[in-house]
């Protein structure tokens, strides 16, 4: 009984981490908060319309190609989980009720199953995807730069990260 209580911790509490570092100037993908939070220049962008207006403004067609999948993905995920389960309600209810339809009520458990599956699966995969996209701007979009400004008796340099 001990060992499974072990593993159940060490799987559990392996990834948990107390805070999210976050570098300044640089695009975050926050997954505490609401999942699909990105946190960029002191401004939080949530939902499609803010993730849009953010990535279309870049002009980089890679970023926007991860952005429209993500959001594909995220759509089909959301659509098979509600689908999925009516199917296993329905199912179970033909399953438990005295009618001769106790074959089609394992059809709808199993492609109820089958469909809630592979909805978490698409909502992991699109939430992957957002996250490559953030990576991939970071990459491109944040580089530090060292210039000179010279005045008329003054000069002075000037970091911009």
């Amino acid at each position: 009984m001990r060992i499974v209580f072990v593993l159940f911790g060490l799987l559990f509490f392996q990834g948990l981490s107390a805070q999210q570092r976050l570098e300044p100037g640089r695009m975050h993908y926050l997954t505490n908060p609401k999942p699909n939070s990105i946190l960029y220049r002191d401004t939080l962008y949530r939902g499609s319309k803010e993730f849009m207006q953010l990535f279309y403004r870049t002009r980089d067609q890679q970023l926007i190609d991860l952005y429209e999948k993500h959001q594909s993905n995220k759509i089909t995920g959301q659509v098979l989980g509600v689908v999925g389960s009516f199917a296993l309600i329905f199912g179970i209810s033909r399953v438990s009720s005295n009618d001769n339809q106790k074959g089609l009520g394992w059809g709808l458990i199993g492609g109820g199953f089958v469909a809630t599956i592979t909805s978490g699966a698409l909502i992991l995969q699109s939430q992957r995807q957002l996250y490559t996209a953030v990576t991939l701007f970071n990459q491109r979009h944040n580089k530090a730069s060292l210039g000179i400004g010279l005045a008329d008796k003054q000069a002075g340099l000037v970091y911009k990260f």
